[in-house]
């Protein structure tokens, strides 16, 4: 079975590059990866614009963190990644809904060791 998410980045205008990722979408899996492999704003670039992470897919933009999360509703996502403020935070399906409520990755790994 595979974890879906989406790994997204926040430009200066405020808009958000965003691809695909259909597999170990999970925060010990993508999330982990991106803290501890991807964790700059150069490399979270790398990742997203240049698909370093997965060249396959197509590179999405959205106006901002809230139209991203909109066109998550109903799609088969179960986390969204997103590096904004020098950091990698997540947020994560709950019932289907998204909300725009967002934690630091490697803080909540942190808690998991």
């Amino acid at each position: 079975m595979s974890t879906r998410c989406e790994i997204g980045l926040v430009e200066a205008d405020g808009s958000v590059k965003v691809i695909y990722n259909h597999f170990d979408g999970y925060l010990d899996g993508v999330g982990r990866d991106m803290v501890c492999d991807w964790n700059s704003e150069e490399l979270a670039r790398e990742v997203v614009i240049d698909k370093k992470y997965n060249q396959e897919e197509e590179l999405y933009t959205f106006s901002n963190v809230e139209d991203w999360l909109n066109h998550l509703e109903g799609l088969d996502r179960e986390y969204a990644y997103l590096w904004r403020n020098g950091q990698w935070e997540y947020t994560y399906c709950n019932n289907w809904h998204w909300e725009n409520k967002w934690f630091n990755v490697k803080e909540e790994l942190d808690k998991e060791k």
